[in-house]
């Protein structure tokens, strides 16, 4: 009979761990590129606490749409997307952030911004196309926008002298970004791809809060470092949960080099089990507590749904007469 583990997080957000795991070929990764031993876990020294900034977005389809061209038909929709940052030092605040909106539209097809009445303010839907022609290219032109506008704000963050940024979700790792070796890390709290064979994959049942494992290379097609990554954990593993729960990944991009890789491996490491999330939170512990409050914080500031929704209906109910 086989052995069952519960995955702590709300079904309605899925599973922290949904790895497809059989006759699935590993994304290719490099695990000796800072040490050889995988057998026990590396705790991560604490300098004390530092400022750190929390970047994260969220978005929100508004109203689903056809757009007919003569002939031809595609889906699209109008979506809102907000990014934004929470500073922590020694207390949290909720710092710079932007609201976006846009019309979007799939099979290549062009089409103009929107701009809709909302009560006594007016927004505008920024026009954008994606290139496939499917029912979910529209949301997923959406989560592209709202990563390249993750990806600017943490830019403009360190930019502006922030020391080290984390940025919730997987980076942008094959692309070249402006501040090449700037301290952005992404925290990844889903497992969605196994990286490591077994033998090295075993560690991560060892790991206690403020561990990590070693630091491994992310690579391309042509054995290319794309990036650096390490996995740790954020708190103690707590029974009927599976071993990997309370643990995320980390990653940093190529430009940054190896060991300065692995000096922001040790201090992410050591900070990340004092935010940890909350057990009220419905994705704990790995979605991180500024993470949470920063993601309701910019929902509230997208506007009402449905007042976004009926002022839209509104819209397209003038434009057709």
């Amino acid at each position: 009979m086989p052995v069952l583990y519960a995955d702590p997080w709300n079904p309605e957000f899925g599973m922290g761990y949904d790895a497809a795991l059989e006759d699935s070929p590993l994304p290719r990764a490099d695990p000796f590129v800072e040490s050889t031993d995988w057998s026990r876990p590396l705790t991560a020294s604490s300098a004390g606490p530092e400022p750190v900034w929390f970047v994260d977005g969220v978005r929100r389809v508004d109203l689903r749409i056809l757009a007919d061209e003569g002939e031809r038909r595609v889906p699209g929709l109008f979506g809102s997307y907000a990014v934004g940052a929470v500073r922590c030092d020694g207390a949290a605040a909720f710092d710079r952030h932007r609201v976006c909106r846009a019309v979007i539209v799939a099979g290549g097809m062009r089409q103009d911004g929107v701009d809709v009445r909302c009560g006594a303010r007016s927004l505008m839907f920024e026009p954008a196309t994606a290139s496939r022609s499917d029912p979910n290219a529209p949301l997923d032109k959406l989560q592209e926008l709202m990563r390249v506008a993750e990806q600017n704000l943490s830019a403009e963050l360190v930019g502006s002298g922030a020391p080290l940024v984390l940025a919730d979700g997987p980076l942008r790792l094959g692309e070249e970004v402006a501040e090449r070796g700037a301290p952005v890390v992404g925290v990844v709290k889903r497992f969605v791809r196994q990286y490591l064979e077994p033998a090295e994959e075993a560690l991560l049942t060892k790991l206690g809060p403020g561990d990590r494992t070693p630091v491994f290379a992310l690579l391309d097609r042509e054995d290319s470092v794309r990036g650096y990554s390490w996995y740790a954990r954020l708190v103690e593993l707590r029974p009927p949960w599976h071993d990997h729960a309370g643990v995320v990944r980390c990653e940093v991009r190529a430009g940054v080099g190896l060991e300065p890789a692995v000096g922001l491996a040790e201090r992410v490491t050591a900070l990340l089990p004092s935010y940890a999330g909350r057990p009220s939170d419905p994705r704990a512990p790995q979605n991180l507590a500024p993470v949470a409050a920063l993601e309701e914080w910019l929902k509230h500031r997208m506007g009402h749904r449905w007042l976004v929704r009926r002022a839209l209906l509104t819209h397209l109910l003038g434009t057709e007469g």
